[in-house]
């Protein structure tokens, strides 16, 4: 399925007041899922690493490019990056909804003469990610 799923089925919500609400059109975006392994390799091991199973820091990234559909929604946005504050976002990728608590770790506008500006961010998560 993952396969079949169009990026233009793919949105971000950004928690602006209190209300998820979609920033405007994503260019481009990834999604990233972080497992952290706990190494538990000792003298018997036999020269071989081993891992402890299902245990681990687990975490989310998202990276996307933006041209904003609002000066609302650009504002929230750099604000929060300014701030350093965590936000509910969901992202929608088709029928699926992944919602969680993330920090803006990266913000760069691009502002071509003569076209539109786009913002690309990076967000990090804290804490669990709902929908995966």
């Amino acid at each position: 399925m993952a396969g079949e799923l169009n990026g233009t089925d793919v949105a971000l919500a950004f928690d602006i007041g209190g209300t998820p609400t979609d920033v405007g059109g994503l260019v481009t975006n990834s999604f990233t899922l972080n497992n952290g392994a706990i190494d538990i390799t000792n003298k018997s091991s036999a020269s071989w690493r081993e891992l402890l199973d299902g245990k681990g820091l687990q975490s989310a990234e998202i990276s996307a490019e933006i041209i904003y559909s609002s000066d609302a929604a650009f504002a929230a946005m750099k604000t929060a990056a300014l701030a350093k504050t965590l936000n509910t976002c969901e992202i929608a990728r088709g029928a699926s909804v992944l919602t969680g608590e993330f920090m803006i770790t990266s913000y760069a506008e691009t502002a071509p003469d003569n076209d539109k500006l786009s913002v690309s961010v990076s967000l990090m998560s804290s804490g669990p990610v709902t929908g995966l």
